[in-house]
């Protein structure tokens, strides 16, 4: 009960006697970053305060420019019953003429002086009237361009700095410990990958890089960061990383060597199953592709994000060739990590509409033909992709397909010497 009579008299006394101290990045025993989409991060601190008998103003410093105030969190540590919230807020820096201006009305301004003028050099600033400002002097009403006004000190309603002000009242005096967590934007990442063939594609190292991106206005300073990826997957980043505002860190976040891949052959091609395309033959280029399959036991066996494949080949004199770059999506456990190294000329191709119908102003049904020869003494397999759009269906077809998203595909055996040719049919609504 004593207790109880304690806190409502604490909390019935004037909010001018606040203590008021500022929480500084001095403070700040731990920090915790978890990147998510949208440029957005949750951000997870442990700082330390020395917080006074009664009412007391933090003013947190050192905090990211836009803060999400609706998911502040505020926790000591331990729990302490002593310790009651009463109300926190944000301010972020915006301070422009205008708003110096603004926040300045009711309080003494500075005037710059004019060797010609009578003007006072100083009054109290009443209003701003279009590019005039109206002041009081000594009881003299006067008007100057708003250019020529001079603050003599920041308003303490604006900030020069992002800050979360906290109030709070206390029952015990003593140093305390907290966790406050809050969204805030301003981070960003992205995957990044190196990657070294071997001369005759046999093996292949690859670097994964992790790359985070800070305009956050807050510098981190060794801090633990984890990224959330989609599907509820997470990398963590091992080591302690300091990331200053307005600054990139490439992270190596995973290596393997001597990767033994899969090669394979595909072909994209450049058809538009919605356009008459009777007459034109096409020669779709046979890209060369190497896959490893994302587990353990072939030296992987984590959740790869998607990002950029850069693609080097050695030379036999151990010098490096720059292939080219390639995009990859997500791979997940079990999937295949592939990567285009080129394309080959040992299978020929040559491709034709074989038939176009308009069935109505959004309905076409299209017939294709492609040949493919093998020039070489050795069987190749080629994976033909057709995209598709809208509602589609296979009319006729001489292999079976597989299907994916907006994607059509077509497995080819072609044995040493010989040629196959792939025929379909498809009818599609783009509606």
């Amino acid at each position: 009960m004593r207790c109880i009579l304690f806190l409502i008299l604490l909390l019935l006394r004037p909010a001018a006697m606040a203590v008021v101290q500022e929480i500084s990045q001095a403070s700040q025993l731990e920090v915790n970053v978890t990147f998510y989409p949208q440029e957005m991060a949750l951000i997870r601190e442990k700082r330390t305060a020395f917080l006074k008998l009664g009412s007391n103003k933090l003013l947190i410093k050192d905090v990211p420019s836009s803060v999400l105030m609706d998911s502040f969190l505020f926790q000591p540590v331990p729990p302490s019953p002593s310790i009651k919230i009463l109300e926190y807020n944000f301010q972020g820096p915006d301070i422009t003429r205008e708003t110096l201006l603004k926040h300045s009305i009711g309080q003494a301004v500075n005037i710059l002086s004019q060797t010609t003028s009578q003007i006072p050099s100083n009054g109290k600033l009443l209003s701003v009237d279009g590019e005039n400002a109206i002041l009081d002097a000594q009881g003299t009403i006067f008007s100057v361009p708003k250019n020529q006004i001079i603050f003599p000190h920041l308003p303490y309603t604006l900030v020069a700095e992002p800050m979360i002000t906290l109030k709070l009242m206390n029952a015990k005096e003593g140093d305390y410990q907290f966790d406050l967590g809050y969204l805030a934007k301003g981070f960003s990442w992205d995957a990044g990958y190196t990657i070294i063939v071997a001369t005759d594609g046999s093996a292949l190292d690859l670097n994964s890089w992790l790359t985070i991106h800070n305009t956050s206005r807050m510098n981190i300073k060794k801090g633990h960061f984890r990224i959330a990826q989609q599907r509820g997957f997470f990398y963590d980043i091992e080591r302690p990383i300091s990331l200053p505002d307005k600054a990139i860190k490439n992270i190596l976040w995973f290596s393997a060597r001597n990767l033994k891949p899969i090669l394979s052959y595909r072909i994209y091609p450049k058809n538009d199953i919605i356009v008459d395309e009777e007459g034109l033959v096409m020669k779709p280029r046979v890209e060369t592709w190497l896959s490893v399959k994302n587990t353990k036991d072939q030296g992987l066996g984590i959740v790869f994000p998607k990002g950029t494949m850069q693609v080097f080949r050695r030379n036999a004199d151990g010098t490096l060739f720059y292939i080219g770059e390639n995009k990859t999506s997500l791979t997940p456990l079990d999937q295949f990590l592939s990567l285009r190294v080129g394309s080959t000329k040992e299978i020929t191709t040559e491709m034709r509409q074989t038939d176009y119908r308009k069935l109505g102003t959004n309905v076409v049904e299209s017939g294709y033909r492609l040949d493919l020869k093998n020039t070489t003494d050795i069987p190749k397999r080629v994976t033909v992709f057709q995209d598709v759009l809208g509602e589609w269906v296979i009319l006729r077809e001489t292999h079976p397909h597989e299907e994916e998203d907006k994607r059509i595909s077509w497995t080819l055996d072609i044995p040493a010497r010989d040629e196959v040719s792939l025929r379909y049919r498809i009818r599609m609504n783009v509606k």
